[in-house]
């Protein structure tokens, strides 16, 4: 019988990873083909490692070609962006997670690849008015959208697209620093080098602090957007207070302490219809967690009675485990 829940359990384990890797795959493609459509014939530019190498690519092309030299260059993106990817993701290797750090390199690889050949999309003119025109911010919206819908899913499958967003998860797990506040400075440099390429790049003074400001506000939308979009998506570190009333509570208390991290509250107390003795167990836990206390909690004792609230916040020692090992 072990035997056999083991060889289940292998099983679910392989199916889970199969899954994860198809699901980093595709949320990567769709996260740089995002970009590819929608940000880059806009000249604007994503977040994290990608935007650094598309202001490079757009001032190179600016210094050689002038205000139409970004079309250029673009073919490069690809290859500027995984060479950036790179460090971080040997990062992860070394400081996170084994797994962690192939699904991130499975992602840098995905998005590394259809960026290098995204040129093409450049002249899709999705988005394109009669006249040639963009509306820009309806390319901002959907690059966002689909951008922090992909990076969520990518959280929730315990990988990311790289980069800064690594360095983030690395600096919050080991230092004690606050993941927002890096994603601010990183988000806000990116904004001014991006107005400041689009500035030198018009030829007109009086067109080119028109064209800052607007990538600079086009950028902030965008960005901020992405970032709603990943906390609707990605909730693992959202908090769930768990009530559990069961007459097995010895043996839900010894599983659930065995094979998760969070601890557990007792109190004892009696059903008024049954008059049995109950064991009530209190625990918070992480959201994405409640699935798996759920099933562990019904294979002993299928009569039990759960309930899951939202919780607001802890204050105390609460583990959270961003990262798979």
């Amino acid at each position: 019988m072990k035997a056999h829940q083991i060889h289940l359990r292998d099983n679910e384990k392989l199916k889970s990873t199969i899954t994860s890797v198809i699901i980093v795959i595709l949320a990567s493609a769709m996260l740089a083909l995002s970009t590819a459509v929608f940000l880059n014939p806009c000249e604007l530019y994503a977040g994290g490692v990608t935007g650094i190498a598309q202001i490079i690519l757009h001032t190179v092309g600016v210094i050689a070609h002038g205000s139409g030299g970004w079309n250029d260059y673009i073919g490069y993106l690809g290859i500027l962006n995984f060479i950036f990817l790179l460090p971080f993701d040997i990062l992860a290797w070394v400081k996170l997670s084994k797994k962690y750090a192939i699904y991130t390199l499975i992602s840098s690889v995905v998005q590394s690849i259809v960026l290098a050949f995204s040129a093409p999309l450049i002249n899709l003119g999705i988005f394109r008015d009669a006249q040639g025109e963009y509306n820009i911010l309806a390319c901002v919206v959907v690059a966002a959208v689909i951008g922090g819908a992909c990076n969520g899913l990518l959280m929730r499958r315990g990988a990311t697209s790289g980069g800064f967003i690594t360095l983030c998860q690395y600096l919050n797990l080991k230092k004690g620093k606050s993941v927002g506040s890096i994603n601010l400075v990183v988000s806000t440099a990116i904004m001014l080098l991006g107005a400041t390429v689009n500035y030198f790049s018009q030829v007109d003074s009086n067109i080119a602090i028109g064209a800052a400001i607007s990538t600079a506000l086009y950028t902030l939308i965008c960005f901020t957007l992405d970032n709603v979009v990943i906390d609707l998506v990605n909730t693992i570190y959202n908090k769930v207070k768990m009530e559990i009333i069961t007459e097995k509570g010895e043996l839900v208390t010894n599983a659930l302490l065995e094979k998760f991290q969070h601890g557990i509250t007792i109190t004892k107390g009696y059903g008024a219809y049954s008059h049995n003795e109950k064991w009530i167990l209190n625990a918070v836990i992480n959201n994405y967690e409640s699935n798996y206390y759920i099933k562990e909690i019904k294979q002993i004792d299928p009569d039990c009675f759960i309930s899951v609230l939202p919780c607001m916040g802890t204050v105390g020692n609460f583990r959270i485990r961003t990262i798979d090992k």
